[in-house]
């Protein structure tokens, strides 16, 4: 059965490619090849993603340039989006048997960034890092914000060792970046967790429990370190 399912490269290549077209336009081009639009269906619900830009184009054009699969500052998808993407390609890890991880980041130091210099220095943070994420990851990786200080990478066909190689290249680098030059020169470093289906969590409550957990593990050790779960 194995070699029934979609090539990773054609299948989450699609979610980037929606994702780009969103953050450069705010719309996605239709996609007239029917294999592609076959690639989607397993991932996408029925055809999640396409199903709500097409509302979209039908509601006031104010109301599409808020685009609701993504966060308004990273541009990346947001959180109800890639839950049901992350969802959809856990059903298929399980079916295929395949690793799935997820990668979640946060900037170190933020919270206190935004009570001392505002909303908008903490933003514009967001967006340079969000901005070099986009640079480091794969094609096929999906990246999301989860919540107001939590990011995540979905790496498909990933197990965690793999994507540790991704976390430390991220964290390493970040640190020679100057993600903002609002009111001054912004460097920063990132708190990363990873955890991995099948090797930590065989469920989406559990993996995200391990994940969230990695996380606050790499937070409470000072920030500028990777853990992965247990």
């Amino acid at each position: 059965m194995r070699d029934q399912q979609e090539p990773l490269m054609g299948r989450e290549g699609l979610f980037r490619q929606k994702l780009n077209q969103l953050r450069k336009t705010g719309r996605v081009v239709e996609q007239v090849q029917t294999d592609t639009q076959s690639r989607l269906k397993e991932l996408e619900q029925g055809g999640y993603l396409s199903n709500v830009q097409s509302t979209l184009s039908q509601t006031d054009p104010k109301e599409m340039e808020r685009l609701t699969l993504l966060d308004g500052v990273t541009q990346f998808y947001n959180h109800n989006t890639i839950t049901r993407i992350i969802g959809d390609e856990l059903k298929r890890s399980k079916r295929y048997k395949h690793d799935c991880t997820l990668l979640m980041y946060l900037v170190d130091g933020l919270y206190g960034v935004q009570q001392s210099h505002g909303s908008e220095v903490s933003d514009s943070i967001l967006r340079g890092v969000s901005d070099f994420v986009m640079r480091c990851i794969r094609d096929v990786d999906v990246p999301a914000r989860y919540s107001a200080e939590q990011m995540l990478v979905l790496c498909p066909e990933t197990n965690a060792e793999g994507v540790n190689i991704l976390a430390e290249r991220m964290r390493t680098k970040i640190c020679l970046e100057r993600v903002s030059d609002l009111t001054q020169n912004w460097h920063v470093t990132l708190s990363l967790g990873i955890a991995s289906f099948p090797a930590h969590a065989v469920s989406y409550e559990e993996l995200f429990q391990k994940l969230e957990g990695a996380l606050n593990v790499a937070v409470d050790k000072g920030g500028n370190v990777v853990v992965i779960a247990e």
